[in-house]
This record gives C-alpha cells, structure tokens and sequence, in this order.
C-alpha cells in the first residue's frame, strides 16, 4: 500500500483503510480472513516523516491446549520514521528508513504485513484459563471431566498429595 505525498504540506495527517488480507500479501494466511482496519498518522517534516500505524483485525485459530478453534480480535500499533539522513539511519537501532524528501509516495505494505504477523501471539489460547486436553483419555478439559481412572500416586508423593486432597 502507498499513501501519496502529493499535495501534504508539513504537519500531521490522518488516514484510514479497511482492506482484505490480499492486499498485505497475506491471502493464503489460514488465519486471517477479515478485512484489516489501518489508521495511519502521518507526521510530515522537510527532511523525514514520521508514521505511527494502527491495525485491528479478526483472526480465526485453534487453542494450542484443547485444540478448539476461537476467534481473537489481533490489535498492534507500530512507528517507523524515513529520513533522508543517512548516518541517523545508519546508526540508529530504531526503525529508521531512508527517504527521499523529493518523494511523490511512501510504500507502507511490508511495514503494516510485518506489524499484523507480529500481532499474533506466539501462544495461542481460547481464553487463559483454558484447562486443554487430558494426555490419557484425549477428552477436552473445557467441557467434561477426564474418564481416565486415577492414577496411582508414586509413593515418594503421598505426602503431598495428602496435603492436596486435604485442602480440598
């Protein structure tokens, strides 16, 4: 995506797109099939611009503990700044791109891709405290008891599992 610099004078701007996944690239995201909400402030200055991006969207997953599929509203805000000094973009740690003051565009795409990727938790849960999957009997913690038979306690542990069934 592009956001024309013709006719922006200094000073900040405001702009707001809701587009598919396809136009970030992402059309064979299993995840993502909503419409992306952008907001955009855009700060102009003579020799750098100044971004800070905004994104909202609906993502559709499944539960990394009961394996149920849930839907999650991914929400990140991002800056990045162009600058036509080279050794400020050289030397800095920060997201500093170069820039051409002269400019008629600036491409945004890979920027707001790369802010909605890292949108999404590396740990994907239904809710937080998602009890998952028995590791005997498969059942789905969530929604019914586990039909395993208890399991003997080694009896290294009786103490403690004294004290565990004691403070029930």
């Amino acid at each position: 995506m592009k956001i024309s610099l013709v006719g922006l004078g200094p000073g900040v701007h405001q702009f707001h797109f809701e587009e598919k996944p396809a136009m970030w690239g992402l059309e064979n995201h299993p995840n993502l099939r909503a419409n992306i909400l952008l907001d955009v402030q855009l700060e102009k200055a003579p020799t750098h611009l100044y971004l800070r991006n905004h994104i909202q969207t609906l993502g559709r997953f499944e539960c990394d503990r009961c394996l149920s599929e849930f839907e999650m509203m991914l929400e990140e805000v991002g800056r990045v700044m162009f600058s036509d000094d080279l050794d400020l973009v050289q030397s800095s740690d920060e997201e500093i791109r170069t820039f051409d003051p002269d400019a008629r565009e600036v491409d945004i795409t890979d920027d707001v891709r790369d802010l909605l990727l890292l949108s999404i938790p590396a740990k994907l849960l239904c809710r937080k405290d998602c009890k998952g999957l028995c590791a005997g009997c498969g059942v789905n913690l969530n929604e019914e008891s586990c039909r395993c038979a208890s399991q003997a306690v080694d009896p290294r542990w009786q103490a403690l599992q004294q004290l565990l069934d004691n403070s029930k």
